[in-house]
């Protein structure tokens, strides 16, 4: 089916519509957030618990009144989901059309979700949607929807029409439009581009499909961990994010592409305070990472250092009662005597003397580094991990990283590779580049590959509405040229090549792209021969000049 002819699609340039009527306020984003949740969650419920009664042949209405028969489904739902509705009238259908007419439409939609779920004890989904709930009443005057002009009428269509939406249409997703919406001038969250994502997760996919622990320390919207869940496995997922905004954004996508959020771990505060939550190390790190400033970094270095060297300690206790002692290595996590022992045990040693220790002679200066948060993160990493992550350009250049770049390749060994990608798709943001990291490599190189010339790009199989820049992504058969040069670590002319750490040594650790691909597509000219025919050129005019003047002598002619 074409998106067009899409239920799904429509709506969605419908509510897009909508945005030309209204003011485009943070409060506007937060409803519109809440409402695609209670939408999701209250279909997915009631398609499920209407799935288990069909065979009993009994209305949701009678089941609900009968206790055992409601102690079941109440049962199965939070076991299933870790949500239950506990009124068969308060499930979104059944709210809209109660409260359609109403005057104070906007606050009564809103606590019908709120005052009706329940939640699994102790589950994340009681602090995911806690979350999501207080949020929207310490950010929206409610109020001022229901008395002034005209925007609650506005914002009362967007509801409805995300009513209307089908969960489970496949020609245009729910979480699709709901992740449009998010990019669009209604939500506007900070997102990561497509076609970066895609990079990022089809380089994780390769080198490691399955894993225990994912890391995003730059959340954003979620979009890295969701692409990346569509080419591989693992347990758990860790992220941080700073905004509110982009925050709640983020567990709403996460919940909509089927993540089970008791497996979710997502901090809000700066990525660059800490790298720790829960005390956990991460078999794949993957990130978009911005541009890094003084006022993001200062205050934190040190800190994340002393954290980093905790977190290796506590794994290494946690590491010999496992292996030393046949302990479960789960239940050891969850034992709360066993990890107050071990965090009284850590508060006696003298981690931050270790911390320092870490840099000596020329890399002292690396414990200052903006890019310090980066090292822990590369520690954070278990033995086998890999971290991919996009980074500006300058990373690769600057005279002021000299020093880092030296660390991270010669000392540690730990950059893999390094690819570029292309301007045109970036526009108007600055172009990114993808940086590999690995531990315990086993080889002194570093391939780099130069994908801002050489790509070919197609359309997202989901379009955006009226964004053309947006629906490109590369092709099948760049990605796969990617990854190939990339597995077998291929030299490729004008496109990919191999070098050693020599190499890079002897260019100073200058990590540019351009000093190791070629990618010139003229004709090369010798220089040498540039010099003979300049000489030439100069001969023939001399030659002319005197023949010139010999004729105008000749002729009596003088200027």
């Amino acid at each position: 089916m074409r998106p067009s002819r899409s239920r799904n699609y429509k709506i969605l340039r419908n509510i897009l519509s909508q945005t030309r009527q209204i003011d485009f306020t943070q409060d506007v984003s937060y409803l519109i957030i809440n409402a695609f949740l209670y939408k999701y969650a209250s279909d997915l419920l009631k398609d499920y618990l209407m799935t288990v009664l069909e065979d009993k042949a009994i209305p949701l209405d009678e089941a609900y009144e009968n206790d055992k028969c409601r102690k079941h489904l109440r049962d199965d739902a939070l076991k299933t989901f870790g949500y239950f509705i506990d009124d068969p009238n308060f499930f979104i259908e059944e709210v809209i059309n109660q409260l359609y007419s109403e005057r104070f439409f906007i606050h009564r939609f809103f606590t019908s979700f709120t005052n009706h779920v329940e939640f699994s004890k102790d589950s994340n989904y009681e602090k995911y949607f806690t979350f999501l709930f207080d949020t929207l009443k310490r950010e929206v005057n409610i109020n001022k929807f229901e008395f002034e002009g005209e925007n609650h009428l506005i914002v009362k269509e967007i509801i409805i029409l995300i009513s209307r939406l089908d969960v489970m249409e496949e020609a245009y997703p729910f979480e699709v439009v709901f992740d449009q919406i998010c990019r669009s001038k209604l939500i506007h969250t900070t997102h990561d581009p497509e076609y970066v994502t895609q990079v990022l997760s089809a380089i994780v996919s390769s080198v490691k499909m399955d894993a225990a622990d994912v890391y995003n320390p730059f959340l954003n919207d979620g979009a890295s961990l969701i692409t990346l869940k569509n080419d591989a496995r693992w347990i758990n997922t860790y992220g941080k994010c700073a905004d509110s905004l982009t925050y709640c954004a983020s567990i709403v996508k996460m919940l909509l592409s089927d993540f089970d959020l008791d497996r979710v771990f997502l901090d809000y505060s700066s990525p660059f305070e800490s790298v720790d939550i829960n005390n956990a190390s991460f078999d794949v790190i993957i990130s978009r990472i911005p541009p890094i400033t003084p006022r993001n970094y200062k205050r934190f270095n040190r800190r994340q250092n002393i954290e980093r060297v905790r977190n290796t300690k506590r794994k290494q206790l946690l590491n010999v009662l496992s292996d030393d002692f046949a302990m479960d290595g789960e239940a050891l996590m969850n034992d709360e005597v066993i990890n107050s022992a071990i965090d009284d045990l850590l508060k006696k040693m003298d981690l931050e003397k270790e911390a320092r220790l870490n840099f000596q002679g020329e890399y002292e200066s690396l414990k200052d580094s903006e890019y310090l948060f980066l090292i822990n993160l590369i520690n954070s990493l278990n033995d086998d991990g890999v971290m991919a992550v996009s980074l500006s350009q300058s990373f690769l250049s600057k005279n002021s990283l000299q020093t880092l770049r030296k660390y991270l390749t010669v000392e540690k060994n730990y950059i893999d590779a390094i690819i570029s990608l292309p301007d045109e798709l970036s526009k108007p943001r600055p172009s990114d580049i993808i940086v590999v990291f690995r531990k315990n490599r086993s080889k002194d190189d570093i391939i780099f590959v130069d994908m801002s010339k050489n790509y070919e790009t197609s359309r997202l199989s989901h379009t955006v509405p009226g964004m053309f820049r947006r629906n490109l992504v590369f092709d099948g058969r760049t990605m796969y040229k990617l990854i190939d040069v990339l597995i077998k670590r291929k030299t490729v002319e004008r496109f990919s090549n191999v070098v050693d750490l020599e190499c890079i040594s002897e260019n100073e650790f200058n990590l540019s792209i351009s000093r190791y691909v070629d990618t010139f597509e003229g004709e090369f000219v010798s220089l040498r021969d540039l010099k003979y025919q300049k000489e030439e050129i100069s001969a023939n005019l001399d030659r002319l000049n005197k023949k010139i003047d010999m004729m105008l002598s000749d002729l009596n002619i003088r200027f």
